[in-house]
């Protein structure tokens, strides 16, 4: 699964990409700080904690919540703002679904695997099991007549028996 760390990264370089910024920059021109407080609000709509977020960039939990609260506003006029907050969010959600889809298809993989492992030990035992009972077989066999079985009595008495 994706850790939180790779999934920190990986907005920020959505981030930086659809802005053409750095977010980790010390710059405080508009296009930059804009780009953090769509980072910032994309982080914590997904549940990530003020602090966190403000780790991530340098910046203390303040500003984060500055930027929460100064985006809404933002977004409701900038119409350019809002189409790279839409798109950023696009792609971030949509990378996350692919590595949620890849998680699923893995963990329905793995379940098949060890489906099919138990079946195939299940069959390995009942197979020696039997191969236990005609070896035993075979030993009481000898032991009550004082000779192994014939071709023959293999072939149409015994096999027959353990054939179920």
């Amino acid at each position: 699964m994706q850790s939180r760390q790779e999934e920190i990264n990986e907005l920020k370089r959505i981030i930086n990409d659809i802005f053409l910024v750095d977010i980790h920059s010390k710059d405080r021109k508009r296009g930059v700080v804009d780009a953090r407080k769509v980072y910032s609000k994309i982080l914590r709509d997904n549940g990530y904690s003020y602090e966190l977020i403000g780790e991530t960039i340098d910046k203390d939990h303040a500003t984060i919540i500055h930027y929460i609260k100064n985006i809404e506003y933002l977004l409701s006029y900038d119409r350019i703002l809002a189409d790279k907050y839409v798109a950023c969010k696009n792609v971030f959600i949509k990378k996350k679904e692919s590595v949620l889809e890849q998680i699923k298809k893995d963990a329905d993989v793995y379940v098949t695997v060890v489906r099919l492992t138990n079946e195939l030990q299940d069959a390995i035992s009942s197979k020696n099991k039997v191969l236990n009972d005609f070896v035993d077989y075979i030993e009481k066999y000898e032991k009550e007549k004082g000779y192994l079985p014939s071709i023959y009595e293999y072939k149409h008495t015994i096999l027959p028996l353990f054939n179920k």
